[in-house]
């Protein structure tokens, strides 16, 4: 129990969020732009991002669930309500486009049989921005 700050000098921290945070800032920078002005971009990534885990540089791993990148979506596209994305697509199908953006900045969804990447010809996979 904490009562006075003495109780948490020196306690440094745990840092467990830290690849959420690095992982949900390269979403904003390299992917925002795109889900912010097309609501279908937004449907893309919660679909990529639900119930995926997804690896990158030095095996940092982040994984949402399905509430959890509702919630994403919904701060990436600077809205109130991240249940309006819950269950907006098919957790697991990652467009070719977001892979590709990922992929670059060295992060890969895991293998999973959940997971498949959009095949070509799907609505969103080069829709330009």
């Amino acid at each position: 129990m904490f009562s006075g700050k003495d109780d948490l000098r020196g306690v440094a921290s745990s840092r467990v969020r830290r690849p959420y945070k690095l992982f949900e800032a390269l979403l904003d920078d390299a992917l925002g732009d795109r889900v912010r002005a097309d609501g279908a971009c937004g449907v893309d990534l919660w679909c990529a991002i639900a119930g995926v885990t997804w690896q990158g540089p030095g095996g940092q791993e982040v994984r949402y669930s399905f509430r959890q990148a509702g919630d994403v979506v919904a701060w990436i596209r600077e809205e109130a309500d991240g249940f309006d994305w819950y269950c907006s697509g098919e957790s697991g199908n990652v467009a070719d486009w977001i892979a590709r953006i990922l992929r670059q900045s060295g992060w890969a969804p895991l293998p999973s049989p959940n997971v498949g990447l959009a095949q070509e010809g799907d609505a969103q996979q080069d829709r330009p921005i």
